[in-house]
């Protein structure tokens, strides 16, 4: 960027000086629900700062991560958003059932029972849970043959 100078000349050192134009300033960052971003604390956020965002745990954010305040005193990108995280389907067994079937969504700490077919035993923990990742909980159990 160039700037135009004023025609101002020191007297003792007779240069030209341009001074800098005032740095643009952005309004705070947007509060997000069950979230948070790195600029709390901060008073006055200028041109070339960031921010970043993040969600509670069971959470996912949506959009993006990273704010920039830009040289036009806004914000670069829309705030994210955090929503409930989901697990899957919880993983079917061989020769066994979860309790789940009449369940459309899994969110984080929800709790699957498998049993086991008549004649199979449940080998490892009957139950999984929905972790904050959005995963289920490993081992899953296995059904074996009772000889």
């Amino acid at each position: 960027l160039i700037f135009p100078c004023s025609s101002f000349s020191s007297l003792l050192t007779r240069m030209r000086f341009c001074p800098l134009p005032p740095e643009s300033q952005c309004s705070r960052p947007p509060a997000i629900a069950n979230g948070w971003h790195s600029g709390h604390g901060t008073v006055v956020f200028t041109s070339g700062m960031s921010v970043s965002y993040a969600c509670d745990p069971g959470y996912v954010l949506v959009g993006e991560a990273e704010l920039n305040c830009t040289s036009s005193g806004a914000w670069s990108v829309p705030a994210p958003r955090c929503e409930v995280l989901h697990c899957p389907s919880p993983p079917n067994i061989d020769r066994g059932n979860h309790t789940s079937h009449d369940v459309d969504v899994f969110t984080t700490g929800m709790v699957v029972n498998y049993s086991c077919d008549p004649g199979y035993s449940l080998l490892g923990e009957a139950a999984i849970h929905c972790t904050d990742t959005g995963n289920w909980s490993l081992p899953l159990p296995r059904c074996a043959g009772t000889q």
